[in-house]
């Protein structure tokens, strides 16, 4: 989500490494396809919390964000 902040999310990737936190899908045991799934669906989680997925973003999108983040590959 950082990334969609437009914050360094890099940085937080190279922490969360730093201390052996997993920072990919493979490394969750997940299959990508449940990533983008998340990403996808998460916004009606809670519904009347704002989010900065807002009214939830499209499986293209969602695609671009994780691949560009390192979070699938």
């Amino acid at each position: 989500m950082m990334y969609l902040h437009g914050g360094d999310w890099k940085a937080i990737r190279d922490a969360l490494r730093l201390i052996g936190a997993p920072t990919t899908a493979h490394e969750l045991g997940i299959e990508d396809k449940y990533i983008l799934q998340a990403l996808v669906e998460s916004h009606k989680i809670r519904p009347e919390r704002y989010t900065i997925l807002g009214t939830g973003i499209t499986p293209d999108a969602a695609e671009v964000v994780a691949r560009t983040t390192g979070v699938i590959s």
